[in-house]
């Protein structure tokens, strides 16, 4: 095998403007690799902007820490909103499904995944929590939709 040297030309390339800075959507990165991903991820983490946008996939990165992003408040600015109208949020996701089945009376799944301790099972609450806030003012059935969350995630539909 024939080892090949790169000249520092090669090796170092400038970044982009939005890779100093980080965006809301990935989509408009200018450097759009690994190294560019990973860094815009990491600059929004940093500043506690834990969701990121990669056209209307949310990406979301564990904080480990409660963050005061999932208020009554925000559940009220994210209803009836488009997916980039406001920073991302999964709030957002999930109104953007509900406005869809609503809309075109057919059903939406919203796909959750990740590594082993990602948030997965914080995400899928939220999503629920909001879905039964916007649903109607009946709290028995938000009720019924925040306790179902156990069964649904024993059957892997989560």
């Amino acid at each position: 095998m024939q080892e090949v040297w790169l000249t520092p030309e090669r090796r170092i390339k400038a970044m982009h403007a939005t890779s100093v800075q980080g965006v809301e959507d990935m989509i408009s990165l200018g450097d759009l690799h690994e190294a560019g991903i990973l860094r815009n991820l990491l600059i929004r983490y940093n500043g506690n902007l834990i969701y990121t946008y990669t056209g209307s996939i949310l990406v979301a990165v564990n904080p480990y820490q409660i963050l005061p992003i999932y208020t009554a408040e925000q559940i009220k600015l994210y209803k009836d909103r488009k997916i980039g109208e406001l920073p991302p949020h999964i709030f957002a996701i999930g109104d953007n499904s509900y406005t869809h089945m609503k809309r075109f009376s057919q059903d939406q799944c919203i796909v959750i995944s990740g590594e082993s301790g990602a948030g997965k099972t914080e995400s899928t609450k939220l999503i629920l929590q909001y879905l039964a806030a916007i649903s109607g003012k009946h709290s028995w059935i938000e009720q019924q939709i925040l306790e179902a969350n156990p069964i649904l995630e024993g059957k892997l539909i989560f």
